[in-house]
């Protein structure tokens, strides 16, 4: 019987809280985990990442340092159920510049009949648009889309920019077509 990670995923810093919940084959590797990130936050895997344990010591990411430092381990290499079945969750950050760190925490392993790589559970709110510009970007991003001024940004401009963005809205079953597989 098919064995699957129950993973729940949450932007930190921010309240009320943004995640998504979703079962991903127990045989994926952590780069694996960080596409299914990308399709369930409507990201589209334009920057740098790296997953973290508790200490900050890297635990997988891109092999290549890029000229900043030492590489880290292959995320394509390492298996994100190993590490997972020892540890009870990770730190995940995405595209270093605006710092996106989110929290990874297994809720269990699921035996299934069924076959497939990954199933999106549930979820809340909308993740911030890509490249808004980290937290501060975020807030106003928030702001705009919901009437009100920015304050690190044009408001015109960052209207314009996030069309219909909405930071409230979470379609289980539109999130769902473009996740599972």
């Amino acid at each position: 019987m098919p064995g699957y990670l129950d993973l729940e995923v949450k932007l930190d810093h921010v309240r009320p809280p943004i995640w998504r919940r979703f079962l991903l084959d127990e045989r994926a590797s952590f780069l694996d985990l960080h596409h299914a990130i990308q399709d369930a936050c409507g990201w589209e895997d334009r920057h740098l990442f790296a997953f973290r344990a508790p200490t900050g010591e890297v635990v997988a990411g891109l092999p290549d340092d890029f000229g900043f430092g030492d590489p880290d381990p292959d995320a394509a290499q390492v298996s994100a159920g190993d590490y997972l079945g020892q540890h009870a969750g990770v730190a995940y950050e995405y595209d270093f510049g605006d710092g996106r760190e989110h929290t990874v925490t297994l809720k269990g392993v699921e035996a299934l009949d069924e076959t497939f790589t990954r199933r999106l559970v549930d979820g809340a709110r909308a993740f911030p648009p890509e490249d808004c510009g980290g937290l501060p970007g975020y807030e106003d991003a928030v702001a705009v889309a919901s009437g009100g001024e920015a304050r690190y940004h044009d408001t015109e401009a960052l209207r314009e920019w996030l069309g219909g963005w909405n930071p409230e809205a979470f379609d289980l079953e539109v999130v769902r077509s473009r996740f599972d597989r």
